[in-house]
């Protein structure tokens, strides 16, 4: 009873769909698509496949995580990150883990709960950058009275975020993640002015632009942040920069940042929120080659593209990075109940395609439906990343919920 209280506290709050404001051609887009069956090596269970990303040759590497846990199990499985290459129709196997030092975190082993990644590739290396949201299993003493037990999520305790930092080795299904660095700072935004919702670090999604250095949308957590932003519709949360050094709030009073990627140059930061349903970009002070600046700035360039989605991860449609792929949920009150009762309820997806102008803004009129879907394919559809080869064509979808991410086979054109 108390989960479902919970996800009706939830759903009030999120179930709002943001207006529709900007024309979304519709003509055609994929309502079913025809699934490619994708083999799972021994072992692997890609479990809430939340958040993915490809490299330059076709190889996806996923983000997963029992994002269920929260009502159906107190002590959850540790998460991993997977690889499928959608170049070569390969089996879907879950990456060796090993230090660089030889010393790698114990709690790799039981508490890596992996939400965001980013891949870069740079000077012939490949990096993977992880949110792991580390969670603290301590019960709490409460007393019965206490509304957290009332709600029945007295089991554990979000900790805070890091920042995993994985180089790539070896080549095809020998491919190791070695562990370079853990990026954790509690109290990284103790500095500057007072972000309007407060000064906790909790990471949604990353883009790495360096060997250490990333930005990361935050949404901080807490009952009034929550209802800030369920009943007075506040933009709250934050977007963040990692210089390699020092942590800094770049972009204050954001509705709810959910995506966020970054141009080749990395020029233009792109951010998706959840909130309203815009895609934005900011002009930034980064180059493209040499070192990053230790203090990051981001100018807004016109127009904002509205969805009228809770938009969710954002990924670049192929390595030219002219057009953006945008995952939407309809509605959150699907997606809320979901999270706490995942046997009865699954939610709609949406992908769109968002034009990028050769000068880094977003192309007004450009917007187009590419999958829709009630959610019997797919349900709550996180991210989306294409492929195409001379001979196919691919559309790969991660779930919030899913036990597997969906692979549509589609015709080259």
């Amino acid at each position: 009873m108390g989960a479902v209280l919970a996800a009706a506290l939830l759903a009030a709050g999120c179930g709002f769909v943001p207006p529709l404001r900007d024309p979304i051609d519709r003509s055609w887009y994929l309502g079913q698509c025809t699934p490619t069956e994708v083999a799972l090596a021994k072992g692997a269970n890609p479990r809430g496949p939340s958040d993915l990303t490809m490299d330059s040759l076709g190889v996806v590497y996923v983000s997963s995580n029992d994002h269920q846990f929260y009502a159906a199990n107190p002590v959850p499985a540790a998460g991993a990150i997977y690889r499928y290459d959608a170049a070569k129709n390969g089996v879907v196997s879950r990456m060796p883990i090993r230090s660089e030092s030889n010393r790698l975190p114990a709690y790799f082993e039981k508490n890596f709960f992996p939400q965001g990644i980013s891949l870069i590739e740079e000077g012939g290396e490949k990096r993977l950058f992880v949110i792991n949201h580390r969670v603290d299993r301590k019960r709490r003493n409460l007393s019965k009275e206490d509304l957290a037990v009332k709600l029945d999520i007295t089991h554990f305790h979000e900790a805070r975020s890091l920042v995993e930092i994985f180089r790539i080795e070896g080549k095809g299904k020998k491919e190791t993640l070695v562990h370079e660095a853990t990026i954790s700072d509690a109290k990284a935004l103790a500095d500057g002015a007072e972000p309007r919702g407060g000064r906790d670090l909790v990471l949604n999604d990353i883009v790495a632009v360096g060997k250490r250095a990333f930005f990361a949308t935050n949404n901080v957590g807490g009952l009034r942040q929550f209802a800030d932003i369920a009943l007075f519709r506040n933009d709250i949360n934050s977007v963040v920069y990692y210089s390699g050094s020092k942590f800094s709030a770049v972009l204050d009073r954001v509705g709810s940042g959910t995506g966020i990627n970054i141009s080749k140059d990395k020029g233009i930061l792109y951010v998706a929120t959840s909130l309203h349903g815009e895609v934005i970009a900011f002009r930034t002070n980064l180059k493209g080659t040499g070192p990053v600046p230790e203090a990051a700035t981001l100018e807004e360039i016109e127009p904002r593209i509205r969805l009228g989605a809770h938009l969710d991860g954002i990924e670049w449609t192929d390595v030219r990075r002219k057009a953006l792929l945008v995952a939407g949920h309809p509605n959150k009150i699907e997606i809320g109940l979901e999270h706490f009762l995942p046997e009865k309820f699954t939610s709609p997806s949406q992908i769109f395609r968002v034009s990028v102008g050769d000068d880094g803004a977003l192309k007004k009129g450009s917007a187009k439906l590419v999958y829709r879907n009630p959610g019997d394919q797919v349900s709550g559809a996180s991210v989306a990343a294409y492929y195409k080869g001379r001979t196919k064509e691919r559309l790969i979808i991660g779930s919030v919920f899913d036990p597997m991410f969906l692979v549509c086979k589609l015709e080259v054109h």
